[in-house]
């Protein structure tokens, strides 16, 4: 069940526009081909958990478009792209993966050390 939320964005004299989001669901809208050719390869990278390489602005664009795209309820991003400037779109982006970003923490590379020795000190034959 999709759970929509008010989300309050600035407008361009920095006023509060309330419009309705949902969490992202890509790999449903890529299931039922509502992620238009041009954006496929950007959601597969943001789907496989591949970041954006340094300093690529048109891959960072379209994710920020796939993200409005997936999110916005009402106003869909359908009915406002034309008018939908680039600071109410990273505000929209920056709320979609605010949630992802917790998980940050844990996902650290784990480091060669006493604590994960993968088993070495483990006999081979049990007692």
């Amino acid at each position: 069940m999709k759970t929509v939320t008010e989300l309050a964005i600035s407008d361009v004299e920095g006023q509060p526009v309330k419009i309705k989001v949902q969490r992202p669901r890509l790999l449903n809208m890529a299931a039922q081909g509502k992620i238009p050719n041009s954006l496929l390869g950007i959601a597969t990278k943001v789907v496989g958990g591949k970041g954006i390489e340094q300093g690529n602005i048109k891959e960072l664009a379209q994710m920020i478009e796939l993200y409005c795209r997936a999110c916005m309820v009402e106003p869909t991003y359908e009915e406002v792209k034309d008018t939908i400037d680039d600071d109410q779109m990273f505000e929209i982006f920056t709320w979609a993966t605010s949630e992802v970003k917790k998980l940050d923490s844990f996902r650290n590379k784990q480091k060669n050390d006493r604590n994960n020795n993968n088993g070495k000190d483990i006999s081979k034959e049990a007692k």
